[in-house]
């Protein structure tokens, strides 16, 4: 099969520099202090759904900005409380999914809250007011400024979804997890760099990592979106180096060199979403334990064999 990125042993090598700026812990903190003065406003309502493994709810807490976001909660019957926890969330343009996707975790005891990501589906809207247009997508939405860029309320309302976790009195607040796939692995790494209550994170080939690497040379997905703004905005690229500035502070390479939770990746060689190099820019910045597994032989599409890699992960160190 041809070569999507560079060779293994490169791509083994591959940990650019850092792109975060003098700022980038000043400004989120500051960023998860105001976010921690909107009440929560968590709602749980119990479903009647088909398993006796677990009791699932429909939930929704406030974002920082008063969004509701909306997910389900999955919480094992038979389970000694208090029980640990898991994160997920989704890739881009999808949803918090279906129930059935999460039951295995609840088989093996553990609660689960799976999110949507707001405005891109299901029924979480998105309440932020952005400063212009922007090419289709939601990529480049504010991209011109940190404090309105798009990713700067997902990446809060994914931090309050561990102060939802947390808050439960069933579960074990020192026994939380993180996981998700494309975008859903950015926001693990996200999570996972900015609060230290993860005990694990898994992502799986993370989208929004080394920006520059992956707009050169993605070939599908979303990253022709910020190519698209450029050319209907700024066809001379006279702001470029601001965008860039703007995206270093959501940039999943440089979030995973502040990760403290035991962390396993998944990459996979022939990805032309997410390119190899740009997860490995990630991976090869977190200096917290962590395994790699590699998947030569698949691209951008689901890897259900690692869901069962990442349910024995969890049963060994969660």
């Amino acid at each position: 099969m041809p070569m999507v990125d560079w060779p293994l042993p490169k791509l083994r090598e591959y940990r650019p520099d850092s792109t975060a700026e003098a700022d980038f812990d000043v400004f989120w903190q500051k960023q998860k202090e105001l976010s921690a003065q909107t009440p929560l406003n968590p709602q749980l309502k119990e479903l009647d759904y088909p398993v006796k493994v677990a009791t699932v709810y429909e939930v929704t807490y406030d974002g920082a900005d008063g969004t509701p976001v909306h997910g389900w909660y999955v919480v094992p019957k038979h389970a000694a409380a208090p029980m640990p926890a898991m994160v997920r969330y989704h890739g881009y343009s999808g949803s918090r999914g279906f129930v059935y996707e999460l039951l295995h975790y609840a088989a093996m005891g553990i609660a689960v809250l799976s999110i949507d990501t707001r405005g891109q589906g299901n029924l979480t809207p998105d309440l932020a007011v952005y400063p212009q247009g922007s090419a289709a997508g939601w990529l480049t939405l504010g991209i011109t400024d940190p404090d309105r860029y798009y990713y700067k309320q997902v990446y809060l309302d994914c931090i309050r979804a561990i102060d939802f976790i947390c808050g439960r009195p069933e579960v074990d607040a020192a026994r939380i997890a993180v996981y998700g796939a494309s975008q859903g692995g950015a926001l693990t790494l996200a999570v996972a760099g900015l609060d230290s209550r993860p005990k694990l994170a898994m992502p799986v080939y993370p989208f929004l990592c080394d920006f520059r690497r992956s707009v050169e040379i993605h070939s599908t997905g979303p990253y022709p979106e910020i190519k698209n703004w450029f050319r209907r905005f700024d066809p001379e690229h006279l702001q470029e180096e601001q965008v860039y500035r703007t995206l270093s502070y959501f940039d999943g390479m440089n979030h995973a060199s502040r990760i403290k939770a035991r962390t396993l990746m998944a990459i996979t060689l022939q990805d032309t979403t997410c390119p190899p190099s740009t997860c490995f820019a990630a991976y090869n910045h977190v200096s917290a334990e962590k395994e790699l597994k590699l998947y030569h032989d698949y691209g951008h599409e689901p890897l259900h064999f690692h869901e069962e890699a990442m349910m024995r992960f969890v049963e060994t160190y969660l």
